[in-house]
């Protein structure tokens, strides 16, 4: 089978790996195309994995022109590399050119206010695939699974934490630390919305590291008085990191689900994210909080800090969350099979 997949942003590089081993062990052929987006094609590199760009990240009104390029050249692709089936997380670049080419595609996502993205892709996808617990209805091609992106890249068969990555890195896995993640706040759904202030910011950090080591991730270059706590670690260790750690805390839902995957109780401070279904399950579950006002966020990650929980209590609430999740390639696996049988059938 020839898969084509379209990769335009770091965390699709970890969602796509392990699936895409999978499918070359099977024989399969597989071609990415993507976006030179933050650290994307850097994380492709590290993990030696071949692309080629479509284009560069543009913003405002640029960002139009771009995808128009995006459409012209994925259909390019289309026609060069003949693909069975098309996949991407949102389909924004790839659901249109390859309805219009008549190659089956899937859409993948678990961001509810991602509204722009989903209502130009969603249209021309075959298939659009979500959490069960995502809270739109997109009709009869929307079909549900009982899993995160995150679990497909970090279950305990594709995924151990690794204490000696980070002793090579200088980093002692059993001091206690707290990882900050700060997000640039420039994605389409981002707009009008709001995290930390930078006043808030540099409170939280230097609050923080009163109680415990922070290592500060950021999408963007902090201010000067931050950049003390960046973290210098090669960026294919953050998951190791993360998982080692004793809090994480930030505007990343991405890295607080991941946090909550691998056990670490996580605070969220976003104006949007509390709408989301994963980030709705990861507090009924107890392993995530999420505040709109960055305030409120600092004092429960303190709180946190000063009085963490046992180990063990946490790994009962992971548990308990992730023991009846499905496995994500089985389910992608299910869906292509059904699509190109349909197209073969």
């Amino acid at each position: 089978m020839r898969i084509l997949l379209d990769i335009h942003h770091p965390k699709q590089v970890h969602f796509f790996r392990p699936l895409i081993h999978r499918w070359q062990e099977c024989g399969d052929v597989v071609q990415i195309v993507s976006r030179d987006k933050d650290i994307t094609h850097h994380l492709l590199e590290l993990y030696g994995m071949p692309y080629v760009s479509l284009s560069r990240q543009q913003t405002g009104w640029r960002s139009s022109i771009e995808l128009v390029q995006r459409w012209i050249r994925f259909a390019g692709w289309v026609r060069r590399f003949r693909p069975d089936i098309v996949l991407s997380v949102a389909g924004i670049t790839s659901a249109p050119p390859s309805r219009l080419l008549g190659v089956p595609n899937i859409a993948l996502t678990d961001t509810e206010t991602a509204t722009l993205s989903n209502r130009i892709s969603f249209p021309f996808a075959d298939r659009i695939l979500t959490p069960e617990w995502f809270n739109r209805d997109f009709g009869s091609r929307h079909f549900r699974y009982r899993g995160f992106h995150e679990w497909g890249y970090l279950n305990p068969a594709t995924f151990q934490p690794n204490a000696k990555l980070l002793q090579a890195e200088g980093i002692n896995p059993d001091e206690p630390y707290a990882i900050v993640r700060l997000v640039r706040w420039g994605a389409a759904h981002d707009r009008s919305q709001y995290g930390l202030t930078a006043r808030e910011a540099l409170i939280l950090v230097k609050s923080l590291s009163n109680r415990m080591r922070v290592y500060l991730s950021c999408e963007s270059l902090p201010p000067e008085e931050l950049r003390p706590y960046l973290l210098k670690a090669n960026v294919d260790k953050i998951h190791h990191l993360l998982a080692f750690s004793r809090l994480t805390v930030g505007e990343s839902p991405s890295m607080g689900t991941e946090a909550c995957l691998l056990g670490v109780p996580a605070i969220l401070i976003s104006s949007w994210a509390g709408q989301c279904g994963n980030m709705q399950v990861l507090q009924k579950f107890g392993l995530m909080q999420v505040y709109p006002r960055g305030e409120d966020g600092i004092q429960a990650a303190l709180r946190l800090a000063d009085h963490p929980p046992p180990k063990e209590e946490w790994d009962f609430k992971r548990e308990t969350l992730t023991r009846d999740l499905e496995s994500i390639p089985e389910m992608l696996d299910k869906h292509i099979r059904i699509l190109v049988g349909h197209r073969y059938g």
